[in-house]
């Protein structure tokens, strides 16, 4: 079955197909949308772990898993963690982007198929202290490495990686849980692929095997099926030290009975963060037996067997150029790696920067235009930092989608037996490619670059990409977005003058040329958004993480249709906030998720959807259960006028205000807001420190701070904040959270928006 036929099945609830043809499509859907490897593991296999962990306690309903895995590339690993583990170098650029996309859309796909299907991000969730019953340190609220090993994909290896027979232990993993039945893959039962080869121990930078630093000598282990899995019982908060605190991985071989409180005690004593990110040694040392092979003039760390395939030039340059544009680049550059020795200097001292140069041939870029309006000094272009990248930091929505097309190209070369590594923006290789390519006076905006290095049979060239939509003329474009952007569910348009509410005015002002504004809603999954935090799991990760990813998903969409609409000579520019005042939250991979009652005005302009007593935008298909982004463009679009509509609420329904944990709706205080006219829409008015406190601050425990175990300060919503209080109040939370990811108090808060949850529109 192949993608088009996948995209093409009903999605009736009346019309199911069978358990064999819908697990052939979803198969056949993950390998299009990039997974190296795709397994079913029935939640039978599940007996006997603990409650909290188990698919059932994330859905209870709950039949299937789907398990999927893109692999690192070989250079990226053989290249990565040096000069140690605080330096992750090319090490798994792009692959959280990557898989995080690749769940949500197949959880979509399941749930048109009539099931329930509950996706988990591909990383950023833990309870780092025992948790009710669950009683071990460092715990994911779901392992994808259970479900990995369940799913018949690999086994374990004895550093508690999992292993698989392709890759060694060089696949990163992501799941969908689902009501689904599907047909489950057999347990692996191939060679055995750990073969106690001790090199993980060995490589081990903080020695975290030797027996005294073990929290037993019994090792860790379960069973499935009759199958035995084991691995190192590994005193967890010595890996926390490197991994999530990186701390200096040098201080920690001579750190005894290392625990929460001796780090703490470490820090105060002077070890302080070192390099940038993290890469496990002993993964970096590890490969399975059967493909292990050595090379050790080219590097330390054993290599996989592969083999080279016989591929032109031309059919090469075929591959990349479809992958960049399936990621949304609309330019790539293939340059040869010798012009780029002005930057030598900008890797890490210890890398191994003159053997890559020497062993590597070609610097492949690839790079998205951002207009030009996100940069200036305009109001509304400081709220959507984030769609462009002006931190690159963190991975905003840009820069996250130039991210995946690296990782895609370099996997791409790398199963075809080359050697390709991404390469880490603080090198300076984009800006230089760039620079090279004549892209250093782009007129249009700003660009967001990501480069692969490789050894590969290519040939330089620079060129254009056109983007999903960049031959359509304005009129068309409505027609064609849910053929050619599928993730996106609501389309609607609206003239700016036609807006009557206040922040509609301010708009006006802001962007005077401005004619039109673009809605685009995406879909957040019915149980996911019924379940959060209220299931066996108490677990909100996929709550933040569906929101986070249909946002990213909007805001592309929005990017494809403003190229399109500049690619006609228009002002065309993708948004996420339209309104200047709103409070984000903060969260990694968007940096502030926008507030969704401050855009719902917008979007119900355009007639999508009608405004709730809440505020939110309230759909016929989703009820609340949507994120939004927009286009703002100087485009003039025909639509029919917008009939007027009524408020969806029942008059006695007070669920949003019951829901929030700190009464921030006062059901008591009715505004008419009136989008346009003939719309005007009653909403309770909103206590916006109450609500900030909760939503964005995650000061507030019944809002999901508790659920990852933090312990949270106790201290009274204030009457008033600014950014002195907000800091003070931040800064008072787990200390976790403040001192070891203390990049970002927020990381790892799983705010849920109770109001939306607790409304009844949105479980029709």
């Amino acid at each position: 079955m192949n993608a088009t036929n996948v995209k093409s099945m009903t999605g009736s609830s009346d019309s199911r197909v069978s358990p064999e043809k819908l697990t052939e499509a979803i198969k056949a859907l993950a390998r299009a949308e990039g997974a190296d490897l795709v397994g079913i593991a029935p939640v039978s296999r599940y007996e006997g772990a603990p409650a909290m962990l188990r698919p059932q306690a994330h859905l209870p309903e709950a039949m299937s898993v789907i398990v999927m895995a893109v692999h690192h590339t070989d250079a990226s690993v053989d290249w990565g963690g040096e000069p140690n583990s605080n330096w992750a170098g090319p090490f798994q650029i792009g692959m959280i982007p990557k898989l995080d996309t690749m769940a949500l859309r197949i959880a979509r796909f399941v749930e048109r198929q009539g099931y329930a299907a509950v996706p988990l991000s591909c990383t950023y969730f833990w309870r780092h202290r025992p948790y009710k019953s669950v009683p071990f340190a460092h715990a994911a609220s779901f392992s994808h490495m259970n479900a990995f090993v369940a799913a018949g994909l690999g086994e374990y290896g004895w550093h508690g990686m999992v292993m698989s027979p392709e890759y060694g232990p060089r696949q990163r993993l992501i799941s969908v849980i689902t009501a689904a039945p599907l047909i489950p893959d057999p347990l692996y039962s191939g060679e055995k692929l750990c073969d106690r080869c001790n090199q993980c121990e060995k490589a081990c930078y903080g020695h975290n095997y030797k027996p005294e630093h073990l929290l037993s000598s019994t090792p860790m282990g379960f069973t499935i099926e009759g199958k035995k899995f084991e691995y190192a019982n590994i005193n967890r908060w010595r890996c926390f030290w490197g991994e999530q605190c990186h701390l200096d991985m040098n201080k920690l071989p001579g750190v005894k009975d290392v625990t929460e409180d001796k780090i703490y005690q470490e820090m105060d004593h002077g070890v302080m963060r070192a390099g940038h990110g993290y890469m496990c040694a002993s993964f970096k040392s590890c490969m399975a037996k059967p493909l292990r092979k050595w090379d050790r003039a080219y590097t330390a760390n054993p290599r996989r067997k592969k083999t080279i395939a016989q591929i032109t030039p031309a059919e090469l340059r075929k591959g990349i150029l479809a992958r960049a544009k399936a990621a949304g680049a609309d330019r790539l550059s293939i340059q040869p790696l010798s012009s780029f020795t002005a930057i030598k200097g900008n890797f890490y001292e210890g890398f191994r920067t003159d053997d890559l140069f020497d062993r590597m041939d070609w610097v492949i870029t690839i790079g998205r235009s951002t207009p030009a309006f996100l940069i200036n000094d305009n109001p509304l272009s400081a709220k959507n930092g984030a769609v462009m990248g002006k931190n690159w930091e963190y991975s905003n929505i840009t820069r996250g989608r130039m991210m995946t097309g690296t990782v895609d190209i370099a996997r791409y070369l790398d199963d075809l037996g080359c050697e390709a590594l991404q390469v880490w923006k603080s090198t300076g290789t984009g800006d230089l490619a760039a620079n090279m390519a004549g892209w250093s006076d782009e007129p249009k905006g700003v660009l967001v670059l990501e480069s692969v290095i490789c050894k590969a049979p290519l040939t330089a060239e620079t060129l254009s990409i056109p983007c999903p939509l960049d031959d359509l003329a304005p009129e068309a474009i409505a027609g064609a977005v849910r053929q050619r952007l599928p993730q996106i569910d609501l389309f609607g348009t609206a003239r700016v003058d036609d807006l009557q509410f206040a922040e509609g005015r301010a708009l006006k002002n802001l962007v005077p040329g401005a004619r039109t504004i673009i809605a685009l809603g995406v879909e957040l999954p019915k149980r996911v958004v019924e379940l959060a935090g209220a299931q066996e799991a108490e677990c909100a990760v996929s709550y933040q993480y569906v929101n986070y990813q249909s946002t990213r998903e909007a805001v592309w969409a929005a990017q494809d249709i403003a190229s399109s609409l500049s690619a006609r000579g228009y002002f065309a520019v993708p948004l996420l906030n339209l309104e200047v005042n709103s409070v984000g939250q903060p969260i990694p991979y968007v940096e502030l998720l926008p507030d969704l009652r401050a855009q719902s005005p917008f979007a119900a302009a355009t007639g999508i959807g009608t405004l709730g007593k809440s505020g939110f935008l309230m759909t016929p298909e989703f009820g609340p259960r949507q994120r939004l982004a927009f286009v703002l463009t100087d485009a003039e679009f025909s639509s029919a006028p917008k009939e007027a509509q009524t408020s969806p609420c029942p008059d006695d329904c007070r669920a949003c205000v019951s829901g929030c944990p700190v009464q921030a709706l006062q059901s008591e205080k009715i505004k008419k807001v009136k989008i346009s006219d003939g719309n005007v829409y009653p909403v309770f008015e909103r206590n916006e420190v109450r609500c900030q406190w909760a939503r964005c601050m995650g000061m507030t425990e019944g809002e999901g701070s508790a659920l990852p175990g933090w312990k949270l300060p106790d201290l009274a919503v204030p009457d008033k904040l600014d950014e002195a209080s907000i800091n003070e109040a931040l800064f008072k939370k787990d200390p976790i959270q403040v001192r070891c990811y203390h990049s970002s108090p927020n990381h790892s808060d799983t705010q849920v928006e109770r109001c939306l949850q607790a409304c009844p529109l949105g479980r029709k």
